[in-house]
């Protein structure tokens, strides 16, 4: 592997893994790349739409479907082709910079904006067919997920004849109801390594769906969908969202003295609502930060504990792996001295940075080949950093009154 941004690729941009989908012949062919061209000629099959129907812009299907429209624009899955992926481009082999599209950019048509093998006359006439005003956001698109060989593909209606999908009377000829969409196999050949990739400690380097399937969760049949897409919501909250992820964990703690001086501080964090391990991946780290707090306001770090997966950027090392398992709590226990300090309480404080693994290996890639990118490029991997800098947030702050008895 030449280059760190190499190394990062085989994290997050490995090709679709059809064996993660051998549960499911479904699957297995719609996510088979190259998927089929929107118009359908590779698959010998053209049928006669209007030009509302054939035009698979997002904001087209925002006619009839507005409420996920809306939803969708401002999700991460809207955001898949952003700078981050993008100033990666150059130092990547083409295959294996294709690969990255599989997931980021399904559609053959969305591909032909940003790699140079989709430019086909094929491709392109079908692009131009399905997108006459261009392609702004070659990102992850409805088509992406809802159409193939001029079919479309959803859920079962909730209320509606299950029976009642495929209509000449409807838009499209009707869709056709799928329980697959409902269901964490749907998700798993981008959200989970392939079988024949790195492992680390004996762990692949993604292991959502393998995580969420020895859960409780998978066993209540809770699936990714009840979670990240609740009521069918197409936002796909997750780590970056500090509400989402509230409502998630659950802190507790006590403050204890133990003698004259001394205290003794017992405090968990338990998983409450998360399927998979808490954060999963290992680009996200959680930080429990606690401080005394002095009667003239000076705040001073006593103890510090990381939640999360810490990997080397070439990621060839684990150096320790504290995540929290779903139901289970990350615990700490520990003393502390006052040293006649006048402290009138304890805080807490609890800091997500969602993208701290990107932060380190983006900072390194920029101190050890800035000089061989082109200015454009460094234009993008400087821009990515900030971006990923600015996502840490705090997650809650909680505090406690030392003991009367303590107090100097």
């Amino acid at each position: 592997m030449k280059f760190l941004t190499l190394q990062l690729s085989l994290l997050f941009c490995f090709s679709i893994n059809l064996s993660s989908c051998k549960e499911n012949s479904f699957l297995v062919e719609h996510w088979n790349h190259p998927l089929p061209l929107l118009n359908g000629s590779n698959q010998g099959k053209q049928l006669q739409l209007s030009s509302m129907e054939s035009n698979m812009d997002p904001k087209q299907c925002a006619t009839c479907h507005e409420i996920q429209w809306k939803s969708w624009k401002s999700s991460f899955h809207a955001k898949s082709i952003g700078n981050g992926l993008l100033w990666q481009k150059t130092n990547l082999e083409s295959k294996e910079y294709n690969n990255c599209l599989n997931c980021h950019s399904p559609l053959q048509e969305t591909k032909a904006e940003l790699s140079e093998t989709f430019r086909t006359k094929e491709i392109i006439h079908s692009q131009k067919e399905h997108f006459p005003k261009g392609i702004s956001n070659p990102s992850i698109q409805c088509a992406s997920c809802h159409i193939r060989n001029q079919t479309w593909y959803g859920p079962q209606r909730k209320n509606f004849n299950r029976n009642e999908t495929e209509n000449d009377s409807f838009p499209h000829n009707g869709f056709k109801a799928i329980y697959d969409f409902e269901s964490s196999l749907f998700c798993k050949s981008c959200h989970e390594s392939p079988e024949n990739g790195v492992y680390l400690n004996g762990k692949q380097l993604m292991e959502v769906y393998k995580e969420w399937e020895n859960s409780s969760f998978a066993k209540q049949g809770i699936q990714c969908q009840n979670c990240h897409m609740p009521d069918r919501e197409h936002s796909w909250k997750g780590i970056h969202d500090p509400d989402f992820v509230r409502k998630s964990v659950e802190p507790s703690w006590k403050l204890e003295t133990i003698s004259n001086g001394e205290i003794r501080i017992f405090a968990e964090l338990k998983s409450i609502a998360v399927g998979h391990k808490f954060p999963t991946y290992l680009v996200p780290k959680i930080y429990l930060r606690f401080y005394t707090i002095e009667a003239n306001g000076k705040k001073i770090l006593i103890e510090e504990s990381i939640i999360g997966r810490l990997v080397n950027t070439n990621l060839s090392e684990e150096y320790y792996d504290t995540r929290i398992s779903p139901n289970d709590k990350h615990t700490l226990d520990f003393t502390y001295k006052l040293n006649n300090r006048r402290v009138e309480k304890i805080v807490w404080e609890t800091i997500v940075d969602p993208d701290e693994h990107y932060v380190r290996s983006f900072e390194e890639s920029l101190q050890i080949k800035s000089k061989f990118l082109s200015e454009e490029t460094k234009k993008q991997l400087t821009l990515s950093l900030s971006e990923k800098r600015e996502s840490e947030f705090k997650l809650f702050t909680l505090s406690l009154p030392m003991p009367v008895l303590l107090r100097q």
